[in-house]
């Protein structure tokens, strides 16, 4: 009975042996046909051969240094970019937390020190992704380069370029935009030209002839005294005045006579200019503005002929705008502001043809939106003196005054020339100004124009003051005198009955005339514009109780409603 078990034991073992050794060879053949690790795998392992060496990595990311000694000791110069994690007495694991620069050192057993510079590169998926999220509109790609990352694309605002390259700065050290801004822009140009100009003259010139039975004695370095006329006919002598003389006389005795002339002037002229035009065009397309006029030139021909030209003269510009990706704007400006000058003028054929004085500027300048820069200027002081006489009797001194003149012109001018581009959309129908330039006016009736002497009279109402208290006065003649008739303004809708309330004081008559909130917040421009709230109109104040106007003859003097 025993041996049956013993030899089915022995089976047994015999079993389990044969099937150990299977798994045994099984599990060779398992070792020996396993594929070799990945190269990816190598790339993460890096041997420290040398005294200094360079290792770039990307945030969220691992390294194991492999040192052929032990490192005793380790040490990383900013914890809070890396973390260094012991793993064999050879071997440190380094895990990158943040981007930026920082450097490790290590040492060996025999002291030696090895250092690693560490660049530590945001990772360019997460970017990516977050920027998608913030600018759902924006179609942009992040490539990694070597000190940073480039980031290209399109965008529909440009300030969403200043603030794509600030979250990016977050993850990268250096980062290139090569984004364009998508669709057109609006780009609004102020131009301001601004001059004085102030010119001093003092003159003094002194004439005189003297004329005795018909010998005459004359110094004329003034140019004051042309001649001498000799009495004839019972007429008396006189003299023959050039010139711009200040003061004359003359003694007359018979057939004798002393002339003097004198010129004796000092003048003061002051200019200003100031010139503000204003021009909308989209980027990349040329833009030219004229206020002015044109004035006719002659120009000779062959044959004796002469042909017709006109020049312009006023207040131009032309400029070109192009809007830049990073939210600049390059402008190519020329502004030009002239006027008739007939100081300068020439005389061709009899006709005389006047000259102009010019301020014009043609450059380029670069700038964002809504900064101002001042593209030109000019301090000018010019001074200019004349002196003439008769040689030896001039240089008298006091007495030489009688046969010289002296002239001295003083002229200082200061030019300046701002410009500000800003980038504009159009009004939306609530943002519309209600009143233009002369609508806040209208014509006088007869009464106005013929009693009152007004050219023009207040108009408070955009719709010409029908139903408007204010503009039509109280009383049959209205505040304009008679043919305006008061209108009663519209009735109030029915209210149910409330309780009564203690008495009130009556407010004053402008207190009903304030506008509704509805109008003043219509006035509000909306905001998301690109337009400066210092370019819109404010909203409308409510009206103040006005103090009495100045009375005239038959009434106040100008305007019946101060403005």
């Amino acid at each position: 009975m025993l041996k049956p078990i013993y030899g089915g034991l022995g089976a047994l073992s015999l079993i389990g042996a044969a099937a150990l050794a299977a798994a045994v060879g099984i599990r060779a053949v398992v070792a020996q046909e396993a594929p070799a690790p990945p190269a990816r795998a190598a790339g993460l392992i890096r041997t420290i051969e040398k005294s200094s060496e360079r290792m770039e990595m990307t945030v969220n990311t691992s390294r194991i240094l492999t040192l052929g000694k032990k490192i005793p000791q380790a040490q990383v110069n900013n914890p809070d970019l890396l973390d260094l994690t012991a793993l064999e007495p050879n071997q440190i694991q380094v895990h990158a937390k943040k981007a930026g620069v920082t450097q490790i050192n290590l040492w060996d057993e025999d002291k030696q020190l090895y250092t690693v510079d560490v660049v530590i590169y945001g990772d360019a998926e997460e970017l990516s992704m977050l920027l998608r999220t913030q600018f759902p509109k924006a179609s942009l790609k992040v490539i990694p380069v070597a000190s940073g990352a480039l980031i290209s694309g399109y965008v529909d605002q440009p300030e969403h370029v200043s603030r794509i390259i600030q979250i990016a700065e977050e993850f990268y050290p250096k980062v290139i935009a090569n984004i364009t801004v998508g669709g057109v822009q609006q780009v609004l140009l102020h131009v301001k030209v601004m001059e004085v100009s102030r010119t001093k003259m003092r003159a003094l010139g002194f004439d005189w002839a003297q004329l005795v039975n018909g010998n005459l004695i004359m110094s004329s370095a003034s140019g004051l005294i042309a001649g001498v006329s000799a009495a004839s006919g019972g007429a008396q002598p006189a003299a023959i005045i050039a010139g711009s003389p200040t003061f004359q006389f003359r003694v007359v005795d018979g057939a004798s006579a002393f002339f003097g002339v004198l010129e004796a002037l000092r003048e003061d002229n002051l200019m200003k200019v100031l010139a503000e035009p204003t021009l909308v065009t989209v980027s990349g397309r040329p833009a030219f503005f004229n206020s002015g006029g044109e004035f006719p030139i002659l120009v000779p021909e062959s044959l004796g002929t002469v042909s017709i030209e006109y020049k312009k003269f006023g207040t131009q510009v032309d400029f070109v705008p192009i809007v830049l990706g990073n939210g600049r704007i390059r402008l190519e400006v020329k502004p030009r502001v002239s006027e008739i000058d007939n100081s300068r003028s020439v005389t061709v054929q009899s006709i005389n043809v006047p000259g102009l004085n010019v301020r014009e500027v043609d450059t380029g300048v670069e700038m964002s939106a809504g900064q101002t820069l001042a593209i030109a200027g000019l301090v000018q002081n010019r001074i200019e003196s004349h002196r003439r006489g008769i040689p030896g009797l001039m240089e008298v001194p006091y007495l030489g005054a009688l046969f010289r003149k002296v002239e001295e012109t003083n002229n200082e001018i200061e030019l300046l020339i701002l410009v500000t581009p800003e980038l504009v959309e159009a009004l939306d129908a609530h943002e519309v100004p209600r009143c233009g330039p002369g609508m806040a006016t209208d014509s006088p009736n007869d009464w106005q124009l013929y009693f009152r002497g007004h050219n023009e009279v207040p108009r408070c109402c955009p719709d010409g003051g029908q139903g408007c208290a204010e503009c039509n006065g109280a009383g049959s003649e209205g505040q304009y005198g008679p043919g305006m008739e008061a209108v009663p303004p519209p009735a109030a809708a029915p209210q149910p009955p409330q309780a009564p309330l203690p008495p009130q004081p009556v407010p004053p008559a402008a207190a009903l005339r304030r506008p509704a909130a509805s109008q003043v917040a219509a006035a509000t421009p909306a905001p998301g514009r690109y337009i400066r709230s210092n370019r819109q109109n404010p909203p409308a104040a409510p009206p103040q109780d006005r103090p009495p106007a100045l009375q005239g003859f038959m009434g106040p003097i100008g305007y019946d409603v101060a403005k």
